[in-house]
């Protein structure tokens, strides 16, 4: 008998670091649009906001670059281990 509910998936750490990078790029974006937005209605300097926007700028982008990166892999893994499980081939020693 199946159950009603499919179980959950477990995380991995490499899925867990994905979407941790991916929040990070989430808070770094929003925050670099309210600091160039705060610039623009002029609650700060537009120097000031033009540096705290860059810096968030530069973390929201590893952060897309890491969790791209990191689920990436984990779907290369999943698709390398559905395609041995098919063609019937031994995983390799360093899968196992």
């Amino acid at each position: 008998m199946t159950p009603a509910i499919a179980s959950r998936k477990t995380l991995t750490r490499t899925r867990l670091i994905g979407f941790i990078a991916m929040g990070f790029c989430a808070v770094g974006y929003v925050g670099f649009a309210l600091a160039l937005g705060a610039g623009k209605m002029e609650y700060l300097p537009m120097t000031q906001a033009a540096i705290i926007a860059a810096v968030a700028a530069v973390v929201g982008e590893v952060g897309l670059w890491v969790g791209a990166g990191c689920l990436g892999l984990t779907l290369f893994k999943k698709r390398k281990a559905l395609f041995d499980k098919v063609m019937g081939r031994k995983p390799a020693a360093s899968d196992v």
